[in-house]
């Protein structure tokens, strides 16, 4: 049994020198030494002397035979001693700790290489499992081949040996394989493959390759066994079923696209639905609601007025085909009259009437026609003045004339100080004008002379709405800190 030979390591420590560099690296000097003090070979006076110039003096002592190794050890330096133990006993520690990892190492190796091995061994069986299917299926296919011809052999000798038999065509084999479509099936080399299976005798590799390559798929699982005549029949009966299929259910689809677009056209070139479209009734009118509601749009279309029962009916059961082009035709109708009565009449309420309904069909040109078209003396009454004066500024309002409309409005205000009228009309113009304080100091006296909180709300939302970004911004801030409670939906 070979004995462990001490290392460099175990040598310097054994004298107490592991501390010096020299003592561990191979083939120095002092390592020679050592190994040479060690094995117990004398030293050279050169080597000696050396240890002196070290100032190893004890190991100097040791070396020349003065001392014995107990006394070299007891002249030490004690602690040096303990230094030099506790290293040796940490290099242990740490020898220890790689052995085990070591080991550890190579019993994962080792374990790794088992299980390579089995996996390895596993995919062999796999492969060879898989091998066996093919080769199974491969034999299964190949007797399946030998029975397809030995069955398509005998029907054919069966036919031949008939009397009556009469030669069947390269057609009619075509026919029998269902593939009389093609145009290539009586011809060379696709009639000779036929023209072989159905006398049953196998096909070349030429042959089997040319089916594979040309799509022939069916015919070629038929020739090599994958599949039985009746199989390969029933297959194409199906395919050809769901061929079938799928065309009708294209052309049913055709058809309803067809049905729906005839019916679309049928429908806009309806003039009742030209009509509804005209007014922006473009919903599916309730049937119920269809007949009055087709009548009203005839007769307002003819220029018409539409009947207080009408527009009440408008108004409830039918509100929701009662659309913004359909209000502002009633409002242009409606100026219309009123327009026609002042020049019957002469009666300046009839020209105040018409330019509200004017307004409310988007026409304030009309209105401001109208009203140049009317005589200063018919403002005798300060009422009549005030009202006119009052309308009229909403007209200017509306084409953004507005410092003229304020001064028609603040003449209207003169003339009716407790009509509340010209002081909204003053409180929208300051307030478009971004003069916010005194709009709301004429939006609050027309809410004390009478006007309704709900309306001057409604109004400044419009104003809002309409207004720019960098108005919406100031006209936000002025209303929120005049009355955040009131005005919350400038934050909306």
């Amino acid at each position: 049994m070979e004995l462990h030979r001490p290392t460099r390591y175990d040598i310097a420590c054994h004298f107490y020198v592991s501390h010096i560099s020299g003592a561990l690296i191979p083939s120095s000097r002092l390592g020679k030494i050592l190994e040479s003090i060690f094995q117990g070979r004398p030293l050279t006076a050169l080597s000696l002397k050396y240890l002196k110039e070290l100032n190893l003096i004890q190991l100097h002592q040791l070396a020349s035979g003065q001392i014995a190794y107990e006394a070299f050890i007891a002249d030490l330096d004690p602690a040096l001693v303990t230094r030099e133990r506790a290293a040796k006993a940490q290099h242990q520690a740490l020898e220890i700790e790689l052995q085990a990892q070591e080991t550890k190492w190579a019993l994962e190796a080792e374990r790794k290489g088992e299980a390579a091995k089995a996996a390895l061994a596993a995919r062999e069986a796999v492969r060879a499992a898989e091998e066996a299917a093919r080769a199974s299926q491969k034999a299964e296919w190949a007797a399946q081949s030998k029975r397809n011809r030995e069955a398509a052999e005998a029907l054919y000798k069966a036919g031949i040996s008939d009397p009556d038999y009469v030669a069947q065509t390269p057609w009619d084999i075509a026919c029998h394989y269902r593939v009389n479509n093609r145009p290539d099936a009586v011809k060379s080399p696709l009639g000779n493959i036929l023209s072989a299976l159905y006398e049953g005798r196998a096909l070349s590799t030429a042959y089997l390759d040319y089916l594979k390559i040309r799509g022939f798929s069916q015919l070629y699982e038929l020739a090599v066994g994958k599949t039985t005549y009746e199989s390969y029949i029933s297959g194409i009966n199906s395919a050809k079923a769901a061929r079938r299929t799928s065309l009708e259910q294209i052309e049913v689809q055709r058809l309803q696209r067809e049905a729906a677009e005839a019916a679309r056209i049928a429908r806009e070139s309806d003039p009742a639905y030209i009509l509804r479209k005209k007014y922006g009734i473009v919903d599916n009118i309730e049937q119920s609601l269809l007949s009055r509601l087709t009548d009203i749009l005839q007769h307002i279309d003819a220029g018409n007025r539409i009947t207080d029962h009408d527009f009440v009916w408008l108004n409830a059961e039918a509100k929701r085909y009662f659309t913004g082009k359909l209000r502002e035709a009633y409002h242009l109708r409606e100026a219309e009259f009123c327009a026609n009565e002042y020049i019957r009449t002469q009666d300046p309420w009839n020209v105040i009437n018409a330019s509200g309904h004017y307004r409310k069909s988007k026409q304030p040109e009309s209105a401001l026609e109208l009203f140049r078209s009317v005589p200063a003396k018919s403002f005798t009454h300060p009422k009549i003045h005030s009202a006119m004066l009052t309308t009229h500024g909403g007209v200017l309002r509306d084409l953004r004339q507005r410092d003229e409309a304020l001064q028609l409005g603040k003449k209207a205000h003169e003339l009716q100080p407790q009509n509340f009228r010209p002081c909204t009309l003053l409180g929208a113009l300051n307030i478009e004008l971004g003069n916010f304080s005194e709009g709301h100091d004429w939006y609050k006296k027309a809410e004390e002379l009478g006007a309704s909180r709900q309306s001057i709300d409604t109004e400044l939302k419009g104003i809002f709405r309409r207004a720019n970004k960098a108005l919406r911004e100031t006209m936000s801030a002025s209303l929120f800190a005049n009355d955040p409670d009131r005005y919350y939906w400038v934050n909306d």
